[in-house]
Protein backbone atom coordinates (compact mmCIF):
# COMPACT_ATOMS: atom_id res chain seq x y z
CA UNK A 1 0.00 0.00 0.00
CA UNK A 2 1.40 3.18 -1.27
CA UNK A 3 1.60 6.17 0.75
CA UNK A 4 -1.54 8.05 -0.59
CA UNK A 5 -4.11 5.02 -0.23
CA UNK A 6 -3.04 5.10 3.79
CA UNK A 7 -3.80 8.60 3.56
CA UNK A 8 -7.20 7.87 1.69
CA UNK A 9 -7.92 5.33 4.12
CA UNK A 10 -6.92 7.45 7.23
CA UNK A 11 -9.74 10.17 6.07
CA UNK A 12 -12.06 7.31 5.57
CA UNK A 13 -11.96 6.44 9.24
CA UNK A 14 -12.27 9.40 10.50
CA UNK A 15 -14.82 10.33 13.19
CA UNK A 16 -16.43 13.91 13.74
CA UNK A 17 -15.43 15.91 16.57
CA UNK A 18 -18.59 16.00 18.78
CA UNK A 19 -18.80 19.45 20.57
CA UNK A 20 -20.80 20.59 23.30
CA UNK A 21 -24.53 20.44 22.17
CA UNK A 22 -26.70 23.78 21.89
CA UNK A 23 -28.61 24.93 24.45
CA UNK A 24 -31.26 25.37 22.10
CA UNK A 25 -30.94 21.24 21.09
CA UNK A 26 -31.00 20.51 24.77
CA UNK A 27 -33.89 22.30 25.72
CA UNK A 28 -35.84 20.32 22.56
CA UNK A 29 -34.30 16.78 23.94
CA UNK A 30 -34.98 17.32 27.32
CA UNK A 31 -37.92 19.20 27.56
CA UNK A 32 -36.24 21.81 30.06
CA UNK A 33 -36.16 25.15 30.03
CA UNK A 34 -33.36 26.69 32.47
CA UNK A 35 -30.09 25.27 31.04
CA UNK A 36 -26.42 26.29 32.74
CA UNK A 37 -24.03 24.85 29.81
CA UNK A 38 -20.71 23.86 31.10
CA UNK A 39 -19.30 21.74 28.06
CA UNK A 40 -17.78 24.36 25.76
CA UNK A 41 -16.28 26.71 28.30
CA UNK A 42 -18.19 29.59 27.21
CA UNK A 43 -19.20 32.32 29.43
CA UNK A 44 -22.80 32.16 30.97
CA UNK A 45 -22.53 36.33 31.43
CA UNK A 46 -22.10 37.24 28.18
CA UNK A 47 -20.07 39.84 26.27
CA UNK A 48 -18.35 42.51 28.42
CA UNK A 49 -20.14 46.18 27.04
CA UNK A 50 -16.70 47.17 25.52
CA UNK A 51 -17.27 44.04 23.29
CA UNK A 52 -20.33 44.85 22.42
CA UNK A 53 -19.36 48.30 21.05
CA UNK A 54 -16.41 47.00 19.38
CA UNK A 55 -18.95 44.75 17.61
CA UNK A 56 -21.48 47.11 16.88
CA UNK A 57 -18.56 49.77 15.60
CA UNK A 58 -17.78 46.61 13.26
CA UNK A 59 -21.17 46.15 11.71
CA UNK A 60 -20.20 49.34 9.49
CA UNK A 61 -18.12 47.14 7.28
CA UNK A 62 -19.74 44.43 7.19
CA UNK A 63 -20.09 44.66 3.13
CA UNK A 64 -16.37 44.94 3.09
CA UNK A 65 -13.58 41.77 2.83
CA UNK A 66 -11.63 42.04 6.21
CA UNK A 67 -8.27 41.77 5.34
CA UNK A 68 -7.19 38.38 5.17
CA UNK A 69 -3.79 38.90 6.88
CA UNK A 70 -4.96 40.00 9.84
CA UNK A 71 -2.27 43.31 10.27
CA UNK A 72 -3.85 45.25 12.88
CA UNK A 73 -4.20 42.36 15.20
CA UNK A 74 -1.14 40.91 14.40
CA UNK A 75 0.36 44.47 15.51
CA UNK A 76 -1.25 44.50 18.71
CA UNK A 77 -0.45 41.18 19.48
CA UNK A 78 3.55 41.17 18.59
CA UNK A 79 3.53 44.68 20.86
CA UNK A 80 1.58 42.76 23.57
CA UNK A 81 3.85 39.56 23.53
CA UNK A 82 7.13 41.48 21.96
CA UNK A 83 7.54 39.65 19.60
CA UNK A 84 7.88 39.74 15.36
CA UNK A 85 4.55 39.99 13.87
CA UNK A 86 6.27 38.02 11.06
CA UNK A 87 5.94 35.34 14.13
CA UNK A 88 2.08 34.83 14.27
CA UNK A 89 -0.25 33.24 12.28
CA UNK A 90 -3.70 33.22 12.69
CA UNK A 91 -6.73 30.70 12.37
CA UNK A 92 -10.28 30.56 12.76
CA UNK A 93 -9.92 29.24 16.06
CA UNK A 94 -7.00 26.85 17.63
CA UNK A 95 -8.07 24.15 15.95
CA UNK A 96 -7.81 25.39 12.57
CA UNK A 97 -4.03 26.31 13.40
CA UNK A 98 -3.31 22.55 14.64
CA UNK A 99 -4.28 21.33 11.33
CA UNK A 100 -2.29 23.97 9.39
CA UNK A 101 0.83 22.86 11.37
CA UNK A 102 0.66 19.62 10.89
CA UNK A 103 -0.06 19.15 6.87
CA UNK A 104 2.82 21.78 6.84
CA UNK A 105 4.86 19.43 8.91
CA UNK A 106 3.64 15.91 8.82
CA UNK A 107 3.52 13.21 5.88
CA UNK A 108 2.09 9.70 5.91
CA UNK A 109 5.15 8.54 6.29
CA UNK A 110 6.11 10.73 9.86
CA UNK A 111 4.84 10.11 13.55
CA UNK A 112 2.93 12.61 15.42
CA UNK A 113 3.27 12.10 19.51
CA UNK A 114 0.68 13.28 21.66
CA UNK A 115 -0.76 12.22 25.05
CA UNK A 116 -3.90 10.26 26.27
CA UNK A 117 -6.86 12.13 27.46
CA UNK A 118 -5.31 15.10 25.43
CA UNK A 119 -7.21 17.38 23.05
CA UNK A 120 -9.40 15.21 20.89
CA UNK A 121 -8.72 17.03 17.72
CA UNK A 122 -4.99 16.13 18.02
CA UNK A 123 -5.37 12.48 16.89
CA UNK A 124 -8.41 14.00 14.43
CA UNK A 125 -5.26 16.26 12.55
CA UNK A 126 -2.85 13.53 12.60
CA UNK A 127 -5.17 10.65 11.14
CA UNK A 128 -6.64 13.66 8.50
CA UNK A 129 -3.10 13.91 6.74
CA UNK A 130 -2.36 10.07 6.91
CA UNK A 131 0.40 10.07 9.75
CA UNK A 132 1.03 7.85 12.24
CA UNK A 133 -0.36 8.53 15.69
CA UNK A 134 1.52 7.88 18.59
CA UNK A 135 -0.38 7.90 21.56
CA UNK A 136 1.41 7.86 25.29
CA UNK A 137 0.08 6.64 27.51
CA UNK A 138 -1.32 9.76 30.81
CA UNK A 139 0.49 9.86 34.20
CA UNK A 140 -2.23 10.91 36.36
CA UNK A 141 -4.39 12.24 33.81
CA UNK A 142 -2.11 14.25 32.41
CA UNK A 143 1.61 14.04 30.30
CA UNK A 144 4.13 11.74 31.03
CA UNK A 145 7.02 13.83 29.97
CA UNK A 146 9.21 10.99 30.44
CA UNK A 147 7.65 8.45 28.44
CA UNK A 148 7.10 11.14 25.57
CA UNK A 149 10.54 11.65 24.96
CA UNK A 150 10.91 8.02 24.95
CA UNK A 151 8.71 7.66 22.19
CA UNK A 152 10.69 9.83 19.65
CA UNK A 153 12.06 7.93 16.50
CA UNK A 154 13.51 8.77 13.61
CA UNK A 155 10.15 9.43 12.18
CA UNK A 156 8.97 11.91 14.73
CA UNK A 157 7.87 15.30 12.92
CA UNK A 158 5.35 16.35 15.57
CA UNK A 159 4.28 16.66 19.05
CA UNK A 160 1.67 17.99 20.74
CA UNK A 161 1.64 19.38 24.45
CA UNK A 162 -1.25 20.65 25.71
CA UNK A 163 -0.41 23.10 28.91
CA UNK A 164 -2.94 23.26 30.93
CA UNK A 165 -4.61 20.01 29.21
CA UNK A 166 -7.59 19.82 28.18
CA UNK A 167 -10.21 18.28 28.78
CA UNK A 168 -8.34 16.60 32.39
CA UNK A 169 -7.36 20.29 33.66
CA UNK A 170 -3.98 19.30 34.71
CA UNK A 171 -0.89 21.40 34.23
CA UNK A 172 2.58 20.92 33.61
CA UNK A 173 5.71 22.96 35.56
CA UNK A 174 7.10 25.43 33.47
CA UNK A 175 10.72 23.73 34.47
CA UNK A 176 9.52 20.39 33.14
CA UNK A 177 7.98 21.54 30.17
CA UNK A 178 11.43 24.16 29.04
CA UNK A 179 13.68 20.66 30.72
CA UNK A 180 11.62 18.61 27.89
CA UNK A 181 12.20 20.77 24.87
CA UNK A 182 15.63 20.96 25.61
CA UNK A 183 16.08 17.36 24.87
CA UNK A 184 14.43 17.31 22.02
CA UNK A 185 15.99 17.13 18.69
CA UNK A 186 15.76 21.13 16.44
CA UNK A 187 14.49 18.72 13.83
CA UNK A 188 10.80 17.74 15.56
CA UNK A 189 8.48 20.57 16.43
CA UNK A 190 7.05 21.12 19.65
CA UNK A 191 3.50 22.07 19.70
CA UNK A 192 2.62 24.06 23.27
CA UNK A 193 -0.96 24.59 22.80
CA UNK A 194 -1.68 26.80 25.70
CA UNK A 195 -5.44 27.48 25.26
CA UNK A 196 -5.82 27.73 29.07
CA UNK A 197 -2.91 29.61 29.82
CA UNK A 198 -4.34 32.33 31.60
CA UNK A 199 -6.20 30.01 33.95
CA UNK A 200 -2.42 28.94 35.37
CA UNK A 201 -0.48 31.19 37.89
CA UNK A 202 3.02 31.04 36.99
CA UNK A 203 4.71 33.62 36.03
CA UNK A 204 6.93 32.02 33.71
CA UNK A 205 6.56 33.52 29.82
CA UNK A 206 6.93 30.81 27.57
CA UNK A 207 7.10 33.09 25.02
CA UNK A 208 10.31 34.10 25.79
CA UNK A 209 11.08 30.21 24.84
CA UNK A 210 10.78 31.45 21.11
CA UNK A 211 14.04 33.04 21.51
CA UNK A 212 15.59 29.92 22.54
CA UNK A 213 14.24 26.79 20.56
CA UNK A 214 13.59 27.44 17.17
CA UNK A 215 11.47 24.09 16.67
CA UNK A 216 8.66 25.10 18.81
CA UNK A 217 5.01 26.49 17.99
CA UNK A 218 3.20 28.08 20.74
CA UNK A 219 -0.85 28.20 20.22
CA UNK A 220 -2.80 30.35 22.21
CA UNK A 221 -6.53 31.49 21.52
CA UNK A 222 -8.96 34.31 21.78
CA UNK A 223 -12.03 31.48 22.81
CA UNK A 224 -11.81 30.83 26.85
CA UNK A 225 -10.44 33.71 29.52
CA UNK A 226 -10.81 36.59 26.74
Amino acid sequence: MNLCDLAVESIAGLQPYVPGKPIEELQRQYGVRDVIKLASNESPIGPSQAAQAAIALATRDLTRYPDGNGYALKLALSEKFQIDANQITLGNGSNDVLELIARCFASPADEVIFSQHAFAVYPLVTQAIGATLVEVPAKQYGHDLTAMQRAITEKTKLIFIANPNNPTGTHIPATEVHTFLQSVADNVIVVLDEAYIEYGDEEVNSIDWLKQFPNLIICRTFSKAY
